[in-house]
């Protein structure tokens, strides 16, 4: 295998995946990322090279990468650490997307008490409740 097809096959612009490799042992390559822009590529990329295969050589590089999006690999391999990882990764962006939509309240005291009053309150709710502190 030439350096460039290993280098394409250990590489992902996905940071998640990247963690997941990383977290298995595979180590990054020698220039672990290159930061790419323009080129129809709306802002920027940032693309990882790793290693073929864990430091242990338990772990290939490549078939993790194809494994990442292949649903039937996880129905398969629901044990493998790298689907405990993956499911890791996944639990944290869908939290971190569920708390982006919701509305930040806000801590209000006054007098010893304290109240939490939504960002988007009309005036009328936030009138009556700044009423009773």
């Amino acid at each position: 295998m030439n350096s460039i097809t290993h280098l394409s096959s250990t590489a992902t612009s996905n940071t998640a995946l990247a963690a997941a490799l990383s977290a298995l042992g595979i180590p990054l390559a020698e220039k672990p990322f290159v930061r790419v822009v323009g080129d129809g590529i709306r802002g920027e990329r940032v693309v990882w090279f790793f290693e073929p295969q864990s430091a242990d050589g338990i772990y290939q590089t490549k078939t993790l990468i194809e494994a990442w999006n292949d649903d039937a690999w996880h129905l398969a391999h629901p044990e493998h650490p790298f689907a405990y990882i993956k499911a890791a990764l996944m639990n944290r962006e869908a939290l971190v997307t569920k708390i982006k939509q919701d509305v930040p309240l806000a801590c209000i005291s006054r007098r010893g008490k304290f109240a939490f009053l939504p960002l988007n309150a009309s005036p009328k709710t936030e009138e009556l409740l700044l009423r009773y502190l």
